[in-house]
């Protein structure tokens, strides 16, 4: 079974983040990393298959919606929230306890939110 797992940061965090210069973002995210080997190795050993990608930064986002028969694009998201959508997997998981398993395991998951969602497969 397939489940879309969205990884949602601290919205303070992405914008701190955002906010710092390119050496100190990539100290934070060298220090981040072997969390993240860890999860992979982990994924490897149960045969997850996944595919994900983290998110640019919400500010470059845009919302398209239809308005009298024409399309009109904003930016986006325009909900006030405490998280943003940072990344996503796409994992292949033997059940929904696995998901939640694999879930539970995302580094981001004790700053922010995993949500897992199943794909419709029919």
């Amino acid at each position: 079974m397939k489940y879309l797992l969205l990884l949602n940061n601290s919205a303070d965090e992405w914008r701190a983040w955002r906010g710092l210069p390119a050496n100190e973002t990539q100290k934070l995210r060298e220090e981040e990393m072997p969390r993240w080997n860890a999860l992979f190795e982990w994924m490897g050993e149960q045969g997850i298959e996944a595919t994900g990608l983290e998110l640019e930064d919400p500010a470059e986002a845009r919302v398209i919606r239809m308005q009298d028969g024409e399309p009109v694009v904003t930016d986006g998201p325009f909900a006030d929230t405490k998280e943003v959508i940072g990344g996503y997997f796409v994992a292949d998981c033997k059940d929904l306890d696995q998901a939640i398993e694999l879930a539970q395991r995302v580094p981001l998951v004790d700053k922010g939110s995993v949500e897992i969602r199943p794909l419709v497969t029919s």
